[in-house]
């Protein structure tokens, strides 16, 4: 199984929109709602400041935006945390047999706090970073370098973000949506989802439910 990380086992996503937020607000001076920048996390830093600010920004400001979001969130990382059951939902994926490949697109320094918290070298088989693709989401790039670390061909996607679903899906892997990123169930249900569900205690104390949603063999 193939898990994202940010939104999805961490609780990071509202952390990240509001770095963005004093990112954009040191570099544009109109306003740049949070909920734009929220709509447009789970795609990469690369492609967000234009997705939430537009291509005017992203040529005039770009690289100074995403080295000042950098900047924002070294600040509060230290304030993100698991959300329940995370650590113990990877440990019983493993316990059954299926290897965990945790596809972080952070860059390196920001996926060593949630590696720690989920202790990745006990309850994963592999893992990424930014620095594993050379496009970030939507794009499947990050998520077929996580699948060349471990062994088999068939996997699932597991992710809080329609650009999660869009980016397993063109890899043609099945996505099981998460609601703890903020994106609502019937957007990930209709970005193509084969089955949503809370958070990872709840899919936790479904994973048979899930995993035959996924294999397109539940009734």
């Amino acid at each position: 199984m193939v898990f994202d990380i940010d939104g999805t086992l961490l609780d990071s996503n509202y952390h990240h929109t509001i770095a963005w937020q004093r990112a954009f607000a040191a570099y544009v001076d109109a306003h740049v709602p949070t909920r734009d920048i929220h709509r447009c996390l789970g795609m990469g830093g690369d492609r967000l400041v234009a997705a939430a600010a537009g291509d005017d920004v992203e040529a005039a400001h770009g690289d100074d935006i995403r080295a000042r979001w950098e900047q924002e969130y070294d600040e509060i990382i230290e304030e993100t945390t698991l959300f329940e059951a995370a650590r113990e939902l990877l440990a019983a994926i493993g316990a059954a047999g299926p290897e965990v490949v945790l596809a972080s697109s952070s860059i390196p320094k920001h996926a060593e706090h949630p590696l720690r918290l989920l202790h990745a070298g006990e309850h994963a088989d592999a893992w990424t970073t930014s620095e594993d693709a050379g496009e970030s989401k939507p794009d499947p790039e990050l998520i077929e370098e996580a699948l060349k670390k471990v062994r088999g061909s068939r996997a699932v996607m597991v992710g809080d973000a329609v650009w999660d679903v869009e980016a397993a899906s063109r890899a043609d892997l099945p996505t099981i949506g998460l609601l703890t990123g903020g994106y609502s169930r019937q957007e990930l249900l209709e970005a193509g989802a084969v089955a949503v569900y809370d958070d990872p205690a709840d899919l936790l104390a479904h994973l048979d439910e899930a995993l035959a949603a996924a294999d397109g063999t539940a009734p």
